[in-house]
């Protein structure tokens, strides 16, 4: 802790504060394109056939992302003059 003088010389604690790290995810879409090829062989014996049915079920997901935004708006509420609120203003 550093300490200051004031004008009769007795010391000043100087407190430092520190506030809780900020985590900051970035993401990123990357988007590709993944052929399959699904090869058939039919082998016809003595006349027989085979039939090979392929079904390809499908599934979705479904997430929500709430955003809030924050605005200072002063202290008219007939005439407001709204600003973007700084999250990164903690102090």
């Amino acid at each position: 802790m550093s300490q200051n003088h004031n004008k009769k010389g007795h010391h000043n604690d100087v407190e430092t504060v520190f506030y809780p790290t900020k985590n900051v995810v970035n993401t990123t879409t990357n988007r590709k394109t993944i052929r399959r090829v699904h090869p058939t062989h039919v082998k016809n014996i003595n006349k027989n056939i085979t039939r090979v049915e392929n079904y390809y079920p499908v599934t979705e997901s479904e997430k929500d992302i709430n955003i809030v935004e924050n605005y200072n708006c002063g202290n008219d509420l007939e005439n407001p003059r709204c600003r973007p609120i700084n999250d990164n203003d903690d102090c």
